[in-house]
């Protein structure tokens, strides 16, 4: 006779099972009302299609937070209704707001959308998701242009080694030569003696005279 085996007993939820559970009731009761208060912005806001300006003071008078703020529900809502995306409620308030805004790509939108028919999308899941799907950096075209510039200068400077060693290991430069003097013309100095003679005369002679 075999003997049955004993089934573990689920684990008793603590304290903080229980607060992360109603956290989480509560964050996605915050996406739903986003959307909730989308639609009836929607609403409001076609009722006053044929009255220009009239939505704008209305809504200045009676919706508690910034026409940012209205304008963000209203995308929300109508992204939700587009993409027919029922389990929104896992996505964050802020996360929504980045997908009705179209500010991801559509491999990282469906990658977002597939996680939150899941579990909860927050805005770390959503880092993380776009940080998987982002291409990689483009090193192979750096990497080349280092490596064609490496020989270019690599060549320069092995030219200019040579050229030293030619030098060095050569024979030693002749000195130029000595430059060629012009004849000494002996008469002109003569001239030129007898010149300052006879006025260094005429000065003694002039000095002398009553």
């Amino acid at each position: 006779m075999t003997k049955a085996k004993k089934t573990k007993a689920p684990p008793r939820p603590t304290e903080l099972d229980r607060i992360v559970t109603q956290l989480r009731a509560i964050l996605r009761r915050r996406t739903s009302d986003v959307v909730k208060a989308g639609n009836l912005l929607i609403k409001a806001r076609k009722l006053f299609a044929k009255e220009h300006g009239e939505w704008l003071a209305w809504l200045a008078e009676n919706f508690d937070l910034s026409p940012r703020t209205a304008q963000r529900y209203v995308a929300a809502a109508e992204y939700v209704q587009k993409r027919h995306v029922s389990h929104f409620a896992n996505l964050s308030a802020s996360v929504l707001y980045r997908l009705a805004e179209g500010d991801f790509d559509e491999p990282v939108e469906a990658a977002i959308l597939a996680e939150a028919r899941e579990r909860r999308v927050g805005e770390d899941a959503m880092w993380a998701i776009c940080e998987k799907l982002a291409p990689p950096a483009d090193d192979a075209g750096d990497a080349d242009d280092q490596k064609d510039g490496g020989d270019d200068g690599g060549g320069a400077e092995a030219a200019e080694d040579l050229e030293i060693a030619a030098i060095l290991d050569g024979e030693p430069p002749k000195p130029p030569p000595a430059p060629i003097l012009p004849p000494i013309n002996y008469a002109l100095r003569d001239f030129d003696q007898a010149c300052s003679c006879s006025a260094r005369c005429c000065w003694r002679s002039a000095s002398t005279s009553p």
